[in-house]
């Protein structure tokens, strides 16, 4: 019976040692992760601001649509060609040649 209860005792303290280093684990992985986390939202911060100061950049230039005349406001805008705009070929070339 005193051997029983000794192995018992033994198994039981195996697991709870075992117990002790999961949660262990586990709380590690919770501050990694936290850590993570943080680390996101910074790079989304940072992301953010990119965004707008890209966006104050580009609000600078103005694209024409479709009109030629650069009617000169006296604004600070520069105009920029319509990227969808075909160019056409050069005299003398026929196209596909």
């Amino acid at each position: 019976m005193t051997t029983h209860i000794a192995t018992a005792a033994t198994q039981q303290s195996s697991a709870t040692e075992e117990i002790n280093q999961n949660v262990s684990q586990i709380t590690r992985l919770i501050a990694e992760s936290a850590v993570g986390a943080q680390q996101s939202a910074q790079a989304c911060q940072e992301l953010s601001k990119l965004a707008l100061d890209l966006q104050r950049t580009v609000g600078h230039f103005r694209l024409e649509t479709g009109d030629s005349s650069a009617g000169g406001s006296g604004s600070a805008e520069r105009a920029l060609p319509d990227p969808a705009a075909t160019v056409a070929p050069a005299k003398g070339f026929a196209a596909g040649a």
